[in-house]
């Protein structure tokens, strides 16, 4: 019992030292373990292209506006121009075509009388009703004196260059823009009420002037910066409300047609106003894919891609909905990648 009591003894101090020395050999084998073993976290976190296929369709812009049945405002006159007003409207002031409305940058923003509005510039080669109505227009001045054809010729071209030059715009400007001129309505209009003052810095859709109020009729109150700003109606829009629909000018900010006034009115009965909206008139072609599909590269380019090894293609958005988002037709894809920005991609949005 001594010899094995004293064996024990003997031996305690090599298993001591064996775990010793064994320890640093085991945590190393550990390490080596866990570090070759494949990450889990990462291959789980790894995201696989998605692509998605891209769905054509005709939309028709719309707009939320409100309406009510009786005796309107004034019409309201907004710019399309950007500056500093230099010489405000004055009230009591009869706006005919060519009237001088007021000055901003101290060039002469002049009176347009026309059924519609213009809604973008016009050049050389450019056709459709609103060509046709600076025909008129010009022609009223005495500038232009050919057809009014709906075709944006060397004669109208001529027409518009003597314009511009009255415009402050120099010499050979052959381009018209919208900006040189404001829209008053389909017939003169007198200056009841200016709203912008000397130094006021103006932008497109600001108010600058209110004609006299008018009665019987459905007045519209358009989103701030009107219809324009939230899609593409062109001239001639409808205004809907409920079961009915008639005819509406975007940007006038009233129905005056005794019949289409009492469609509304029949239509809102036995309230006199409500909820309505306008909506244009032609259809408009547009690509929709989903809104994760756009990236934006650092130089603010937007892009969508075929795939994540693929050239990046530059687009620019004409609209949207929950989870889309609507592009110009012609984008030549029949398919996008629906993932862009959780994949690697071989080219950056933006890049030459």
């Amino acid at each position: 019992m001594v010899t094995d009591r004293g064996a024990t003894v003997h031996l305690t101090p090599w298993v001591v030292l064996t775990g010793l020395l064994l320890a640093p050999v085991l945590v190393l084998v550990g390490w080596w373990t866990v570090s070759s073993a494949a990450n889990r976290t990462a291959g789980a976190a790894a995201v696989e292209p998605v692509v998605a296929p891209v769905t054509r369709q005709d939309l028709r812009a719309e707009a939320a506006v409100t309406v009510e049945v009786g005796e309107a405002p004034g019409r309201q006159v907004t710019l399309a121009a950007a500056g500093t007003v230099t010489a405000p409207p004055s009230v009591g002031a009869t706006l005919d075509a060519g009237t001088e409305v007021l000055r901003v940058d101290d060039r002469p923003v002049r009176a347009m009388v026309s059924s519609a509005p213009p809604w973008r510039p016009l050049a050389p080669g450019d056709v459709g009703a609103d060509v046709t109505r600076l025909q008129e227009y010009l022609t009223v001045l005495g500038h232009y004196d050919g057809p009014a054809d709906g075709r944006f010729g060397a004669a109208l071209r001529r027409a518009v260059e003597r314009f511009n030059v009255e415009a402050g715009l120099g010499t050979g400007v052959g381009t018209f823009d919208p900006a040189v001129v404001v829209w008053v309505g389909p017939s003169p209009l007198v200056v009841q009420e200016v709203i912008v003052e000397t130094g006021a810095t103006v932008a497109p859709g600001t108010p600058v002037l209110r004609g006299p109020a008018r009665a019987s009729v459905v007045a519209v109150t358009e989103p701030t910066g009107g219809v324009a700003g939230v899609g593409e109606f062109g001239a001639a829009a409808a205004l809907v409300v409920g079961s009915v629909e008639v005819p509406y000018v975007p940007g006038s900010g009233a129905v005056e047609v005794p019949d289409h006034v009492a469609a509304v009115a029949s239509a809102l009965a036995p309230s006199t106003e409500g909820a309505a909206r306008v909506r244009a008139v032609e259809a408009r072609p547009v690509v929709v894919v989903p809104a994760s599909a756009l990236v934006q590269g650092a130089d603010g380019t937007v892009c969508v891609y075929a795939a994540a090894d693929a050239q990046p293609r530059s687009v620019s958005p004409v609209g949207g909905g929950v989870g889309s988002a609507q592009l110009p037709a012609d984008l030549p894809l029949d398919e996008v990648l629906a993932n862009p920005g959780r994949v690697d991609l071989a080219y950056p949005c933006g890049s030459s």
